[in-house]
């Protein structure tokens, strides 16, 4: 479904002409020659090294909304395939906010459409590099929520999803967020990227407080902490050797603290 909607993007957007010229004009950051392939080069065939590097050159400080609409099919189709290895994950996507009100209805809901199926997408996957060293890897969950927030995308209806996902690697993901997402009195996002970012920080915290996130979570906690998944038990190198499940019972014991206070 998420290759789909990329196809129909490329077609969507494909009216929208290269620009004359991109990118960085002063001589420390100037990207030469790649103007020139930015510009004849057909947007699918644009490498994400490429990409990347006219991503983050200075621009003039009002890019036209067609140069952003142009290269739009190529972000969707590298960020869906987690190229990150050339740029940061949090402001890959940052771009996108630019010129809102010039984005047609149909182009405005691709690109919701393209946001729920992609955050699906994530939450269907969890890496753990000891136990599947040549899986894939997907970025922590928060730096996705986070990159989502600032191209402008609407959070509320993929934490919905979220918090009807019964896979464990969605449970996964929302451990990881509680446990080491944000600061320790939750005021804050741990993330630089968004250390800053009061409002991102407020709708995730007040989410999780929502009385049917924590009881969903709770039930997926109590279906799988007995449960015989290998994944469990696969420790953690930057978690100080945490497992998995010992993490699930720390934050099912948190979440069940809440729904006491919440009650009495």
């Amino acid at each position: 479904m998420l290759n789909d909607i990329v196809e129909i993007a490329y077609r969507t957007f494909a009216g929208y002409p290269a620009p004359e010229d991109t990118g960085c004009v002063c001589p420390l950051c100037r990207l030469g020659e790649s103007y020139k392939r930015l510009r004849v080069m057909a947007v699918r065939e644009i490498p994400d090294e490429l990409l990347w590097r006219y991503h983050f050159a200075a621009h003039a400080e009002k890019t036209s909304v067609g140069e952003v609409k142009h290269f739009l099919p190529r972000y969707l189709d590298i960020v869906s395939h987690f190229q990150f290895e050339h740029f940061w994950t949090e402001v890959a996507l940052d771009r996108l906010t630019l010129a809102k009100e010039n984005w047609t209805v149909e182009e405005r809901a691709l690109l919701a459409t393209w946001a729920q199926a992609f955050f699906a997408h994530c939450l269907s996957r969890y890496h753990d590099r000891e136990l599947a060293p040549d899986a894939p890897y997907i970025e922590n969950i928060v730096d996705i929520v986070i990159m989502l927030a600032h191209g402008g995308f609407d959070l509320h209806p993929l934490l919905d999803d979220w918090s009807r996902d019964w896979r464990l690697s969605a449970l996964l993901h929302f451990k990881d967020l509680l446990l080491w997402g944000f600061s320790k009195d939750m005021n804050a996002l741990e993330n630089s990227f968004a250390a800053d970012d009061q409002a991102l920080c407020a709708t995730l915290r007040d989410w999780v407080w929502r009385p049917d996130v924590m009881a969903h979570f709770i039930a997926k906690c109590d279906r799988v902490i007995d449960g015989d998944d290998p994944l469990l038990d696969m420790a953690h190198e930057c978690h100080a050797g945490r497992g998995h499940r010992e993490e699930i019972r720390s934050m099912r014991q948190k979440l069940k603290e809440w729904q006491r206070r919440r009650n009495s």
